[in-house]
């Protein structure tokens, strides 16, 4: 049975869900790094996947369904930066209020656009990047090729943006003057702001990066892995990346390794469950792997963890 479980196709799947984790967990490291919490990233997720559906819907180009799902996920961190930054309220609270909102405005907007609560119509959905042929003739090349192209060459362009940005983003945090100041505005906000860097800015910066990147894992979830929308489809995903972003030590690179490790849990409990007749164990048990494994993570680490000194206290200028 465990050669039945331990396939290709687990591993490509855990990669794919371990995409929008990962997205979403880089966003949270960047406003993390600049002294910001943003607990805001579930309700952006399911914001971005929302209007990325709805784009797509009405124009049928995915695409614009991806960009439309990364300016909602821009604007709805925009009130978060607002409430955070300027008005200096308690990011928590902002943060959760924002998650409550997304839900009710897209649960309303789903029964204004399309009459009836639940699932859009299907829409147009991202194509694969690559398209190499797999075999199974007991060859053991032909094995080895069939592993490495389903793990690596049988994903959809946001898979790849994620891994790009992961690196891309953690050589700018540092190795650039850009990363130094970011990593600077979460640590010493007073001292940044005493060599003449813009504090309120280069927060405002960050926030609406997170946002972006939030909306782009929600467009992922709509259209690369489910193709529809549906109310609270992000089903705390947003939080688990949270987790994401505090077990990869508030690092890029790190967030998105924590995130593949997620992504494997739900990857593995999906596949668990086309055997839970054998294995006799009651389906609910599987649907609780990714939710126990952060639960089980946060223990061990939350205590080692160090974040940001400044992250979550409001600065204000003399």
């Amino acid at each position: 049975m465990l050669g039945s479980i331990i396939t290709p196709d687990l591993f490509a799947s855990a990669l794919r869900m371990a995409t929008p984790l990962a997205l979403a967990a880089i966003g949270g490291t960047i406003c993390e790094r600049s002294g910001v919490v943003n607990i805001a990233l579930e309700g952006i997720m399911l914001t971005g996947a929302f209007f990325a559906t709805v784009m797509t819907l009405m124009t049928g180009n995915p695409w614009l369904g991806v960009l439309a799902g990364i300016l909602s996920g821009v604007a709805v961190s925009a009130i978060h930066a607002f409430a955070s930054i300027n008005l200096r309220s308690d990011q928590v609270v902002s943060g959760t209020a924002i998650n409550i909102l997304a839900l009710g405005v897209t649960g309303f907007l789903m029964e204004s656009l399309y009459g009836h609560p639940g699932t859009t119509d299907p829409s147009a959905m991202l194509k694969p990047v690559f398209k190499f042929a797999s075999t199974y003739d007991g060859d053991f090349l032909a094995t080895v090729w069939n592993w490495i192209n389903t793990v690596f060459f049988s994903h959809t362009p946001i898979v790849y943006i994620a891994i790009i940005i992961a690196i891309v983003a953690q050589w700018t945090m540092y190795k650039t003057r850009w990363g130094l100041h970011l990593r600077a505005l979460g640590e010493h906000p007073r001292a940044v702001d005493t060599v003449g860097v813009n504090v309120f800015r280069g927060r405002w910066i960050a926030v609406l990066m997170s946002g972006g990147l939030a909306g782009l894992a929600g467009a992922n979830l709509t259209l690369e892995q489910v193709g529809s929308f549906t109310e609270n489809m992000t089903n705390g995903r947003g939080f688990i990346a949270l987790a994401a972003n505090i077990f990869g030590r508030w690092t890029p690179v790190g967030s998105y390794l924590a995130s593949l490790l997620f992504g494997f849990a739900d990857a593995l409990q999906i596949k668990l469950q086309i055997f839970r007749g054998e294995i006799n164990i009651p389906p609910q048990f599987f649907l609780m792997l990714p939710y126990v494994l952060t639960v089980v993570v946060l223990a061990g680490v939350i205590g080692r963890a160090v974040g940001p000194a400044a992250v979550g206290k409001p600065y204000e200028k003399e």
